[in-house]
């Protein structure tokens, strides 16, 4: 199919149940109808006979679940993640053709994956006890062919639901790393927060910082050629650096499956990369900047023409005057507005800046800072009045990490009752 020529349409419902919220995302159609009908198929339609040996569960099991007499909700989601294989061979055909896909193709594929990680943490939310099943809009939304007396599921079915879930979410994750990890599709910043998006749902963020670190190394394949031609990429450019909205919702994801390898890992291919620290200078420094070195010319027209408003003295004395007035005042006020911008400490939690850090290494590594920070909170305790209390290899590890990057975790003087 051409580039361009098909869009994925999705609607979103946020459902609120009787015990929280719940995100159920349904798909009410995309551009072709064999795929509408496809993914539509894939959340509500009943369950039919299917050979169910190929999810590694028991032959036994299987069959009390697919014979369980009346179709229940459980053997409906039994059948919607068993075609769920049939959008994710959708999602790798675009990795068969010999030239490099547009980024229009790759983000589609993409956010398809992102659909059904959003339907697998949905469901992965309800309750798996037979007893504890209740109705909810999201249930019933998921449901719509069943009526409300059906028989609960049997244990059975909750164990097959279960496994193949399981074995469903795997599936998509390998699906989304294989798309990224093609040498013919290019990284874009928006196909990264789209796999980090995939990878954070589904609660499978070991391969972040891999592809983090592709983003910025990845030669990009060149579009036209045949065979395809690649061009070297360079780390250390602009286009390079992480956006923080990605760097810290991978970084979220790392500490919710409680890896602090792979927090230290995306700290160091995202904030820590000169790529990040280049793209931060330019952005937010370059425009101060270029306005301090255009204040003495700003400064000598206004001297010039407030010479001429005073009569007791020579209009080249009161020039000067006037421009060594200005220029000291813009100095002064600017010099303590640095000061005030780089010794902020107000946002610190547990991670300080060693004594003798330069201003400069403060501002420019505040993000680097506050991921450690955001890291210390997570492993050490909740309580404050017991920081410090903290051992073990990780613990130990962590505040070696903090000490070797200039900073200080659980400065004494800072901590409750030491003041």
């Amino acid at each position: 199919m051409a580039p361009g020529s098909r869009l994925l349409h999705r609607a979103r419902a946020q459902l609120t149940g009787a015990n929280g919220g719940i995100d159920t995302i349904c798909f009410l159609r995309t551009t072709s109808v064999s795929r509408s009908r496809r993914a539509y198929q894939a959340i509500s339609n009943p369950p039919q006979s299917r050979e169910l040996h190929s999810y590694g569960l028991k032959p036994k099991v299987a069959k009390q679940a697919s014979h369980a007499g009346h179709p229940s909700r459980q053997n409906a989601e039994i059948q919607a993640l068993q075609r769920v294989d049939e959008l994710l061979a959708d999602a790798l055909k675009l990795l068969q053709s010999p030239t490099a896909p547009d980024e229009a193709s790759v983000v589609e594929s993409l956010e398809t994956c992102e659909v059904l990680a959003k339907y697998l943490k949905g469901i992965s939310e309800f309750p798996n006890s037979p007893e504890e099943v209740k109705s909810t809009p999201a249930m019933n939304l998921l449901f719509l062919d069943e009526q409300d007396d059906a028989p609960r599921t049997s244990q059975s079915a909750v164990v097959l639901a279960a496994a193949i879930r399981s074995q469903t979410v795997e599936r998509l994750s390998d699906t989304a790393y294989k798309v990224v990890m093609d040498p013919k599709v290019f990284i874009s910043p928006r196909i990264l927060e789209i796999y980090v998006s995939i990878q954070s749902l589904l609660g499978r963020p070991d391969t972040l910082s891999q592809v983090l670190w592709l983003y910025a190394n990845k030669p990009a394949p060149k579009p036209g050629t045949a065979p395809i031609k690649y061009i070297t990429a360079n780390p250390a450019s602009l286009a390079a650096a992480v956006p923080i909205k990605t760097a810290n919702e991978a970084l979220t994801a790392a500490i919710q499956s409680k890896n602090l390898p792979l927090c230290l890992d995306i700290i160091n291919t995202s904030v820590c990369a000169t790529a990040f620290r280049r793209t931060k200078i330019f952005k937010r420094a370059v425009i101060p900047l270029l306005g301090f070195s255009l204040a003495p010319l700003a400064a000598y027209a206004l001297a010039s023409q407030i010479s001429v408003y005073q009569d007791t003295m020579s209009p080249e004395m009161a020039t000067n005057v006037a421009f060594a007035g200005i220029l000291a005042y813009v100095a002064l006020t600017g010099t303590i507005g640095v000061v005030a911008v780089t010794t902020a400490n107000d946002q610190m939690d547990r991670v300080t800046w060693a004594t003798g850090t330069p201003l400069r290494d403060r501002w420019i590594r505040e993000e680097e800072r506050a991921m450690i920070d955001r890291v210390a909170g997570a492993w050490g305790f909740k309580e404050t009045w017991r920081r410090g209390e903290e051992e073990g290899p990780d613990w130990a590890g962590l505040r070696e990490f903090t000490g070797l990057r200039g900073m200080v975790l659980d400065r004494v003087a800072l901590m409750e009752g030491m003041e």
